[in-house]
């Protein structure tokens, strides 16, 4: 009998993956709470936080990308049973993305209101939709072939299932290159964009439930 070292727990990505994104979520605060000096010492604070428009609507929006995103992250990873390489690294690529929100959104802040919006725009776009594109990649180089195990009270036919989930990242990796380009052209219609497929992301046990049947009569 070959003997090797086994793969790692799933509890321990799931530490890593909650510590990564709570990290993101407190650094997207930071550029808020650091307003506060000089809105306090402006002779009207209400003017002020108008003034500053675009720092409080990225937060927003960086707030709903990265909760969302942690959302169905364990919404469907409660069903992943076990480990491999490939999750291992699926989870890895996936906390570098998360990683780099906070980025996205200081840069849309400072830049909303400026000449350069449509590269705030355009940067906050790849960090929202590059996930969805290396997932894209790797998926198409491994044949669509998702190497991953779920439990047995998962509620749909695993073996259809993992056909399933490349189409979902090929719809978010082809949503992204239409928009970020979009951006470049029309930024404030990117960010509609944006949006909309952030809300659509929100709730994921409602969209997987609408979703995925759809796609597994066609898989």
């Amino acid at each position: 009998m070959e003997q090797k070292i086994k793969h790692i727990s799933h509890k321990l990505i799931d530490s890593l993956s909650d510590g990564v994104f709570s990290i993101a979520l407190t650094l997207l605060g930071l550029d808020v709470v650091a307003l506060v000096p000089e809105i306090s010492h402006s002779e009207n604070i209400n003017s002020a936080l108008l003034e500053h428009w675009p720092t409080f609507l990225s937060y927003t929006l960086g707030f709903l990308v990265l909760f969302s995103m942690w959302y169905g992250y364990h919404a469907l990873g409660q069903y992943v049973e076990g480990t491999n390489t490939w999750i291992v690294w699926n989870h890895g690529v996936t906390m570098a993305w998360v990683a780099l929100i906070p980025f996205g959104v200081a840069l849309l802040a400072e830049n909303l209101n400026t000449p350069n919006r449509k590269w705030g725009v355009f940067y906050f776009g790849v960090c929202l939709f590059g996930q969805y594109w290396i997932n894209s990649i790797v998926g198409l180089f491994m044949r669509l072939k998702v190497q991953v195990n779920f439990t047995e009270d998962f509620p749909y036919p695993v073996k259809k299932m993992k056909k399933v989930l490349p189409i979902l990242w090929l719809f978010g990796a082809t949503t992204g290159l239409i928009l970020v380009p979009i951006s470049l052209l029309n930024p404030w219609v990117a960010l509609c964009g944006y949006g909309l497929f952030v809300i659509s992301q929100a709730n994921p046990v409602s969209s997987f439930g609408k979703l995925v049947p759809q796609l597994l009569k066609r898989v």
